[in-house]
């Protein structure tokens, strides 16, 4: 009897060892994990170790812009989705637009990749430059045609679109004709609907520029 008791008392020893044993490894893997993830996952992209100032920025045609990434671990890469409108210095984040005809405005998607893989984006868009168009807003009484001349831009490409500033209104929008560089309304006499007041926005389809004018059609 006093064998076994003395057995069964060594062998709680040996449990108790071995369980002590494995809360302090289970103990060293939290550390240790916690202390890599504060570097960087260790198990892959999270998406959730490094962000981007500023999350949105826009800069004119030539111009330029720096992002800055906070967090995650060094070295970072910069790269961008659309290169039309510029290019991103893959070691500083300086993201410059096109410096040379043409200059496309436009939206690209700014991403940034850790060391460890973990990644944000950004957003960074080129404004337009604003079309000057001849003769500018123009009145005109009954039926009739206006042709509007566009200069500035590539001079190709235009593309015209045409709304009522009063959506109710049952005036028969006025047909368009593009023929670089010039866009033709031909409209209606609005009659007894009284005077329509007409928008017409003019956009360079090669470089993104635009351009808007004002029609004011008046029954005869």
């Amino acid at each position: 009897m006093k064998n076994y008791f003395n057995k069964f008392l060594r062998k709680e020893r040996t449990l108790k060892k071995e369980w002590v044993l494995c809360f302090l490894v289970a103990i060293g893997f939290i550390v240790a994990c916690e202390g890599a993830l504060e570097e960087g996952n260790p198990f892959g992209p999270s998406n959730s170790g490094v962000v981007i100032s500023p999350s949105a920025g826009k800069v004119n045609k030539g111009g330029t812009l720096t992002f800055t990434s906070f967090g995650g671990t060094l070295p970072v890469a910069w790269s961008l989705s659309n290169t039309t409108i510029g290019a991103i210095n893959s070691a500083t984040g300086e993201f410059t637009s096109n410096q040379n005809a043409p200059q496309v405005a436009g939206t690209a998607t700014v991403t940034v990749v850790d060391a460890v893989g973990d990644t944000s984006t950004a957003t960074i868009q080129v404004l337009p430059n604003p079309l000057n168009i001849g003769p500018g807003s123009s009145a005109q009484s009954g039926g009739g045609t206006e042709v509007f001349t566009v200069t500035g831009g590539s001079g190709n490409g235009l593309v015209a679109t045409i709304a009522n500033n009063n959506s109710s209104s049952t005036y028969t929008l006025p047909t368009l004709a593009v023929a670089d560089p010039t866009v033709t309304v031909t409209f209606t006499d609005p009659g007894v609907l009284g005077t329509q007041t007409l928008t017409i926005t003019i956009t360079d389809s090669e470089n993104g520029d635009v351009g808007a004018v004002v029609l004011t059609v008046s029954a005869a």
